[in-house]
């Protein structure tokens, strides 16, 4: 039965062309937590009702065993975060942190859909004091 329910997610497309990632990062829009860094740029793209999702960890989080077990972690926290919380006609790439290998994977979830709540607020939203 939950495979019925998670079938009716949307499909997350991957970036994988450089181009793509280095247009995100030339948005600097960017939320970072302490186990992955959430970038974002609006996807000027003919499909633009898809939410498209990009990963990378550098040498910074370990060896290739340890990189690719981040890239999971955060497949997969991507496969459940970002189609309830994910903005379409968006990208995004997440840049894992060295504390992604040890951080439990439920506070992983939390900051990933707390970065995608703080990025997608609009100025005019921010609390000011002007008293």
């Amino acid at each position: 039965m939950s495979q019925a329910i998670d079938n009716k997610r949307e499909k997350i497309e991957t970036i994988k062309k450089r181009s793509d990632f280095l247009r995100v990062a030339e948005t600097r829009k960017k939320w970072i937590s302490p186990a992955v860094i959430v970038q974002v740029a609006k996807n000027k793209d003919i499909v633009a009702d898809k939410i498209r999702v990009g990963y990378t960890a550098s040498k910074k989080v370990g060896n290739a065993v340890l990189r690719n077990r981040a890239k999971r972690r955060m497949r997969e926290a991507a496969r459940l975060v970002m189609s309830e919380n994910g903005v379409k006609s968006h990208d995004y790439v997440l840049i894992a942190r060295k504390e992604i290998t040890e951080r439990p994977y439920s506070e992983l979830i939390r900051d990933l859909k707390w970065s995608l709540k703080r990025l997608h607020v609009e100025p005019d939203d921010k609390r000011t004091n002007d008293r």
